[in-house]
């Protein structure tokens, strides 16, 4: 089978496991590992070799999504554990492109970047603040919130100092990551509604899209480095 087709079957699980999740979440568990190894084996063809980061990380993320979606507080600990294993294994995919000499960055380039920092801090700011009382293990929260900020800021920095297009996956990484966490804990704490469930699980697929294309895409970044300075 071909890469392209396992892209095209990953995308359709995704819509059935949104689709049926609203109905049961029970079932939309079976789904979620469904499409998890359906984006790896899309690696996999793509590349023609193995990823232990982005196997790691989606089994992380997988284990992390289904106790967030389980019970929150329950599982509160479990939930950011594996979080942070999943985002780990992103900023280890980073490193290569860090390695790469940085383009010069003029003045006019800084507008953007900036307004995203103050956009990601507000939010996660809110989001510490909002939902501080209601956590059941306050420091780990904390930890998390800083956890999520330093990626963030990672995401919209990178594209700064190496303007390659491919980069353009790192808005959509940061963006899905920070509505994913928002929307989870408003989903649990705040409204328990579908068209929030179904936003949260629509924000989680567009996230693995995004990553696993970009794990991809990371390969050629390195090729092209020398003509995006």
């Amino acid at each position: 089978m071909t890469a392209s087709k396992y892209w095209y079957l990953a995308i359709s699980s995704c819509f059935l496991y949104v689709i049926i999740s609203n109905f049961d979440i029970g079932w939309g568990f079976v789904v979620k590992p469904v499409y998890a190894t359906l984006f790896y084996l899309y690696y996999y063809k793509s590349i023609g070799r193995h990823n232990i980061i982005l196997l790691v990380f989606q089994l992380s993320a997988l284990i992390s999504e289904v106790c967030l979606l389980s019970e929150l507080n329950v599982y509160f600990d479990e939930v950011i554990y594996f979080f942070m294993i999943a985002t780990a294994m992103m900023l280890m995919a980073f490193m290569p492109i860090l390695k790469v000499k940085p383009q010069v960055i003029k003045r006019e380039m800084l507008a953007e970047p900036i307004l995203g920092i103050v956009f990601c801090t507000y939010v996660i700011a809110h989001l510490l603040f909002m939902f501080y009382e209601n956590v059941p293990n306050k420091p780990l929260f904390i930890l998390s919130g800083i956890l999520l900020w330093i990626f963030t800021m990672i995401c919209t920095l990178i594209p700064l100092r190496n303007r390659h297009p491919s980069n353009i996956h790192l808005y959509i990484i940061a963006a899905s990551l920070l509505i994913e966490a928002t929307l989870g804990f408003i989903y649990y704490y705040s409204l328990e509604m579908n068209l929030i469930l179904s936003a949260l699980n629509i924000a989680i697929c567009v996230h693995k899209a995004s990553v696993t294309s970009y794990f991809i895409q990371i390969h050629k970044i390195k090729t092209d480095s020398k003509t995006y300075y």
